[in-house]
């Protein structure tokens, strides 16, 4: 390994988000970033496993199959004996990198965990919340603060940058997980739980409550702050780009489909292989398309409840 390189990137999903996680680790590659990736991979086809790995220095890790929310892996596969670096970069499998971002993957501080705060905070970040999270986080840990180190907010984690130090925190965060999070949760969004946002919230419970945690960096720049030319691009609403555009995710059309080309380019893939949603031709067609998305989501969300 290249003795500059210091930060193992992290990711995961199951097979509905096995070409996020291709094109968030091509972009890694396209735009010159040599880290170790790990993935994990819950019920993924053979030959998607295949192109991942085809980027080089991949490890692709298989996850059980579970009616959990893929995302409640975060700390174990963050914390795992694969990543070999000082530094872990989690980054979700629904977003790219636009440009050489190696420089936000290792924190200025290891005392510091990079992860951005909630603004404003969430409208579920109540004060029964947040006394539901400390009592949660005293019967963990055997004590809890008594007011919130992050006040009113929380954080929002699709990229989290941490120093191997706190390893021991990564399994703090799983052990809670466990506790809290019931195992048939199976989206990362609980309006009538405490843990609204399943693991983003009891990562921001420990991060408020628990005593000896890692301090959340005040200059969070992955998000295109300091330099656009430089960042983490999350698509964050369904449906994703490579079912369907929707009028947000949009903006990174021309970022994605060069990601695309180089992927063609470099024989990740093959034409055929590209998703309808990720092909120049059809552009026009999802372009136009493109304010239907939240009602074609919620259609496809309904069928899937009727048919499970």
């Amino acid at each position: 390994m290249n003795d500059d390189i210091k930060t193992t990137v992290v990711t995961a999903g199951d097979k509905g988000f096995a070409w996020g996680a291709l094109l968030l680790v091509a972009s890694m590659r396209r735009n010159g970033m040599k880290h170790p990736a790990v993935v994990g991979a819950m019920d993924w086809p053979p030959e998607m496993k295949k192109r991942v790995s085809a980027l080089g220095n991949v490890t692709i890790r298989e996850l059980p199959t579970s009616r959990q929310c893929v995302a409640c892996q975060k700390p174990m596969l963050m914390g795992c004996d694969e990543v070999k670096t000082d530094w872990v970069c989690w980054a979700d499998a629904d977003a790219i990198f636009i440009g050489d971002c190696s420089e936000w993957l290792v924190g200025e501080d290891p005392e510091e965990i990079v992860v951005r705060k909630c603004s404003p905070p969430p409208p579920l970040l109540t004060a029964d919340t947040l006394a539901i999270w400390q009592r949660d986080v005293k019967q963990l840990c055997g004590d809890a603060l008594p007011e919130s180190r992050l006040g009113d907010t929380t954080v929002n984690n699709p990229f989290i940058v941490l120093h191997r130090k706190w390893r021991p925190f990564l399994e703090l965060w799983r052990m809670q997980t466990e506790r809290v999070i019931a195992p048939d949760v199976t989206t990362p969004w609980q309006k009538k739980s405490a843990y609204f946002q399943t693991d983003e919230s009891v990562l921001g419970s420990l991060l408020c409550f628990a005593p000896d945690v890692p301090k959340v960096t005040e200059h969070y720049k992955a998000n295109g702050s300091v330099d656009r030319d430089r960042y983490f691009a999350h698509f964050a609403y369904n449906p994703k780009p490579w079912r369907m555009w929707n009028k947000y995710s949009m903006r990174w059309h021309d970022d994605v489909m060069e990601t695309v080309d180089w992927m063609l380019a470099e024989k990740i893939v093959k034409p055929s292989e590209v998703p309808l949603s990720l092909r120049r031709s059809w552009w026009p067609f999802f372009r136009a398309c493109a304010w239907t998305a939240p009602w074609v989501w919620r259609a496809t969300k309904l069928k899937r409840k009727i048919f499970k």
